[in-house]
Parts: C-alpha cells; sequence; structure tokens
C-alpha cells in the first residue's frame, strides 16, 4: 500500500474539478451463516455481527438439519461456518448433503473444530478436504477476520485491516464517534492510504466532501473540532503525535500534522 501526504501546491484535482477517487473504501460485506448448538456462542455471533458491517450474518442457526432447510429455501451464503460437534447430525454428512444440494456459488465452509492432538489433526484435515479449519477455542473477532478474508480475499482484506487499524487509533485517542469528523477523518486516512500516488490535503478534503455530500469547509472545521477535543482528552497517544510532529505535548495538531503523523502509525502497522 502507498500512502503519503503533500501539501497543497498546483490543481491537485482531476477533469472539471474533480477528485477522482482511488478505489472504494468500503467493500460489499462478506454473508456468512452461522451454525452452533452453543446459544451463548450463537448469542455472540448475533451481537458481533450487529457491530461489524464487514460480515452481515445472514443465519445463525442450532442445527444441522435447520440449515439444510434454510438452504433448499434459498439461503446461499458466501461462507458457511459449521460446528463440528453438532448433536443432530454428523458433520461429515452435514458437508455431503451441503454439497448434494449444488449450490451456485458454491459456499465456502469453514470448520470450528476443537484443538486436536497432532495425530488427530492429520486425520482431522484428511476427513475435511477441502474445507477450511478453524480451532476451537477462538475470539469472535478472530472469526469474523477469517470469514472475511476467506470471502472477500487478500485485497479486500488488506483495506478490512487498515479500517481496524484506524478505528483503535482513534479509540486511543478517545474520538468521539459521535462527531462527524470522526468518521471524516477515517475515510481521509483510508483514502491517502490506499491511494496509487500521494494526495495533497486538498484532494482528500475534496474525496471526502464528495462522498459525504458536503462542503469541504464542513470536513475541514469538522476534523478541527475533533483534534481539539482529543488534545482536551490528554492521551499519551495524542502527546506521542505532538512529538512526532515537533510540537509540545500539550499543543492541538493542526489537520494536516494529525493526518500526517496518523497515517504515519497505519503505515508501520498494515505493512
Amino acid at each position: 500500500m502507498v500512502g503519503t501526504l503533500e501539501k497543497a501546491g498546483a490543481n491537485p484535482v482531476a477533469g472539471k474539478g474533480q477528485a477522482a477517487a482511488p478505489n472504494s473504501l468500503w467493500g460489499t460485506p462478506v454473508v456468512a451463516a452461522f451454525v452452533s448448538s452453543a446459544r451463548m456462542e450463537r448469542d455472540c455471533i448475533r451481537l458481533l455481527a450487529r457491530t461489524h458491517p464487514e460480515v452481515r450474518a445472514a443465519a445463525v442457526l442450532a442445527g444441522g438439519r435447520e440449515l439444510l432447510e434454510q438452504l433448499r429455501s434459498g439461503l446461499n451464503p458466501q461462507v458457511l461456518v459449521l460446528d463440528a460437534l453438532l448433536p443432530d447430525m454428523g458433520i461429515l454428512t452435514l458437508i455431503q448433503e451441503i454439497r448434494a444440494l449444488h449450490l451456485e456459488p458454491e459456499p465456502i465452509l469453514l470448520i470450528a473444530i476443537p484443538a486436536p492432538e497432532q495425530g488427530a489433526a492429520r486425520r482431522a484435515v484428511q476427513a475435511f478436504g477441502d474445507c477450511q479449519l478453524i480451532l476451537k477455542p477462538f475470539r469472535m473477532k478472530e472469526l469474523f477476520d477469517e470469514i472475511y478474508l476467506l470471502g472477500a480475499g487478500a485485497d479486500e482484506y488488506r483495506l478490512y485491516r487498515a479500517r481496524s487499524c484506524c478505528r483503535r487509533l482513534l479509540r486511543e485517542l478517545r474520538a468521539d464517534p459521535a462527531m462527524s469528523g470522526c468518521d471524516y477523518i477515517e475515510q481521509m486516512l483510508l483514502y491517502a492510504l490506499t491511494a496509487e500516488r500521494s494526495l495533497p490535503m486538498a484532494s482528500l478534503y475534496q474525496l471526502v466532501a464528495q462522498d459525504n455530500d458536503t462542503q469541504e469547509s464542513s470536513i475541514t472545521a469538522a476534523v478541527s473540532r475533533l483534534s481539539q477535543k482529543m488534545q482536551r482528552q490528554g492521551t499519551p497517544l495524542y502527546r506521542e503525535l505532538c512529538q512526532r510532529c515537533g510540537l509540545q505535548p500539550g499543543a492541538v495538531l493542526p489537520n494536516g500534522k494529525l493526518l500526517k503523523a496518523l497515517l504515519e502509525c497505519l503505515q508501520q502497522e498494515v505493512q
């Protein structure tokens, strides 16, 4: 990924005063279905799906037979997550039944299995053939990350990782998610990070203004208000960003310096 910021100089925009978007920042969600006999696990999946727009939970089911009924009725996710230990039917039988439906396109099967011993692991790999495996116990975020990687592909996954890192940095800065500047700065950072060439600040403002159907001056003001509020939070990360930019720890970062410092942090994490 390339991503640097330039100071505005010559006319940075393309065509008739319009900046050309480097690429789409918001990919199509990966559609997944989940089968788990554990009620708490199903509840956790539903909860995470509400705050995880990159993965859409089309169904969260308790058993294999219910899944087969849903598949015959038209359910066809990109990724199908199956618990290997289902009480109503054996996992290998379920896989065979799914394959026999000849779904088009055929979903990727991700099987969640208890972490086995070395010999058992070898047999499990052979038994599940071309299925993908994830070992239990796992964190739900790890599961959703794997689903997105399988369904969206490596290029989209890199952008997904960049968005996750960006949001984590903003949380560390105690950026108020209710402020519009929080969304704007995330979008500007992702445009800068994924651009094929260095983008001037003017282009970043223009791209985000176009995406949000607002004025560039509104973007500038919103990011500035966000920076001032983050400065009042006095987090260690904000003070570190000030030092990176040669400012006193208690200073308020101007928009350009804030974006440049955050972009450097993102580049280090997603390389």
